[in-house]
């Protein structure tokens, strides 16, 4: 029975399994191309998805682990704000200099930190020049004449200013050498300076200071000259002098600048030891608001004036003493005021005072909040601010003075 049965011979088996196969591969291929139109080159998010599985499978079958894959961290969003705390007079000659040639190492600035360390930019009036006068750092036949020592420059570089303004009455004091000696310094140093320079257009010229990516831009321009009417005197190609029309065009020259955040206007003048400020400044300092201005920074007076806030605006129209000796007949000297003002994209700028008193033979501010002697000063603080504030039609308010010593200004 077995040799009836037919079997196939081997040629038709390999027949049979070749056409098998042949039908095999043609039903997978007409699968693939109903599944996925598209051309291979184009990438899908399923494909780069396979591709990355294939990837790992890959690394997982040479033997090595596969690379992890670390998501990109979302971008830090920009900063909206910029703080800037802001000295009165800054004056390196007399004992501060004989002290700086002493002691290099010499900060005057240090017993302040707690109020302007924190800030993004630092700025004081530099009421001196800084030259080498053969130890010399003041007159000996005119007070009122002095300069600092070249260290002055390393001084303000350790205290973490950033700016000074270099406009006012003391800045040609030892003459036109001297006055390119302080600009030279200064750039030794690092430290800017606005309110004069090497030629009338520089002195003028608005000064950009960065930080944490927002830009603020300062203008500078004095009132008083020592040597007469700075319109007379060699020095009117290399200090800025105020008035209302080279302030307005320094404001709107900083606001067309490209990518200013924020404009601020230093203005030296007034009358010494007199705590009114002069209507023409007044009426200066409203005009460069109006410009554009976010803020104004007074000095000269020596003494603390009023605070106002003008459309929303912070004018501070004198800050006092900050490194300078107090006056022995003129004992509001004590008292000076560091600005801080938060300057912000979204809102109006949030201003401070920061009160201190000038103390020791060599000059140093000492804190309100670190004054071991703080309710007695603070009273006198208080008096302060009842006469200056009172001296001016639309005064700010200012607050009761916080932890550290600083007392919020508001709007009337």
């Amino acid at each position: 029975m077995n040799d009836l049965v037919a079997r196939p011979s081997p040629s038709l088996v390999a027949t049979l399994s070749l056409s098998l196969v042949a039908a095999l591969s043609l039903s997978s291929a007409g699968c693939a191309t109903r599944s996925d139109p598209t051309p291979s080159t184009t990438s899908t998010p399923d494909t780069e998805a396979s591709s990355g599985a294939t990837s790992t499978l890959t690394s997982a079958a040479s033997g090595e682990p596969a690379a992890p894959t670390t998501p990109s961290p979302p971008p830090a969003p920009a900063r909206d704000q910029l703080t800037l705390v802001a000295g009165g007079d800054a004056c390196f000659g007399r004992l501060v200099g004989q002290e700086i040639l002493k002691n290099p190492a010499f900060n005057p600035f240090e017993s302040s930190a707690r109020i302007a360390g924190p800030a993004d930019v630092r700025f004081v009036n530099l009421e001196s020049q800084l030259s080498d006068q053969k130890g010399e750092t003041q007159s000996p036949t005119m007070k009122l004449k002095f300069t600092g020592p070249p260290g002055g420059a390393d001084a303000l570089a350790r205290g973490r200013i950033d700016i000074v303004s270099t406009a006012n009455n003391h800045m040609w004091d030892y003459g036109k050498a001297a006055f390119f000696e302080t600009l030279a310094n200064l750039e030794r140093a690092g430290v800017k300076y606005v309110g004069a320079g090497h030629t009338r257009e520089q002195a003028y010229s608005p000064v950009v200071v960065e930080a944490g990516g927002l830009r603020i831009a300062f203008v500078a321009f004095t009132g008083i000259w020592n040597q007469g009417g700075l319109e007379y005197h060699e020095g009117r190609d290399h200090v800025a002098k105020a008035g209302r029309e080279a302030a307005i065009t320094g404001v709107k020259a900083a606001r067309a600048l490209a990518g200013v955040d924020f404009v601020v206007v230093s203005y030296h003048g007034g009358e010494e030891y007199v705590s009114v400020p002069l209507q023409l400044a007044i009426d200066l300092h409203r005009a460069t608001i109006d410009a554009g201005a976010d803020a104004v920074i007074g000095h000269h007076p020596h003494v603390t004036q009023a605070v106002e806030v003008y459309k929303g605006k912070p004018i501070f129209y004198s800050l006092g003493n900050y490194v300078m000796r107090m006056h022995g007949t003129h004992l509001e000297t004590e008292i000076g005021y560091l600005a801080r003002i938060t300057f912000s994209k979204s809102a109006p700028p949030a201003a401070w005072v920061c009160p201190f008193r000038v103390a020791g033979v060599v000059p140093r501010p000492v804190l309100l909040a670190d004054d071991p002697r703080r309710d007695i000063y603070e009273r006198m603080f208080r008096q302060r601010v009842r006469v200056t504030q009172g001296s001016i039609v639309s005064p700010a308010k200012i607050g009761s003075t916080e932890e550290d010593g600083c007392a919020r200004v508001s709007g009337p």
